[in-house]
């Protein structure tokens, strides 16, 4: 495999086939990711710290139950934060065709 960089160009050639990448759309790409994680992170906190609101302040804790009761009331926030930011990952997620395509060729060689 062979790769080199002239004029914002990144091209890299393999036994199968040459590809040229736009550098621009590499970084861009990339940012794009960066900030779905920031924007995933963030939903999951709001949604933890409201769940968790209502749940331990609002109500009364309650007593004298198993111990698998309170592993599943104190888990329960967590696991409902993690499904509801993992849907918006996944549906906010953006196609990033150029960075697949290029892991793929450093991949395959």
């Amino acid at each position: 495999m062979k790769w080199f960089y002239t004029e914002g160009k990144l091209t890299v050639s393999s036994e199968e086939q040459e590809r040229n990448f736009l550098l621009d759309d590499l970084i861009l790409e990339t940012a794009q990711r960066s900030s779905l994680i920031k924007n995933t992170k963030i939903v999951f906190i709001t949604i933890l710290t409201g769940l968790c609101f209502l749940q331990f302040f609002i109500t009364s804790f309650p007593s004298e139950q198993s111990a698998y009761f309170y592993i599943g009331y104190i888990a329960t926030p967590i696991l409902i934060a993690s499904a509801v930011s993992l849907i918006i990952f996944l549906v906010l997620k953006n196609k990033r065709i150029e960075a697949k395509a290029l892991i793929k060729l450093f991949k395959s060689s």
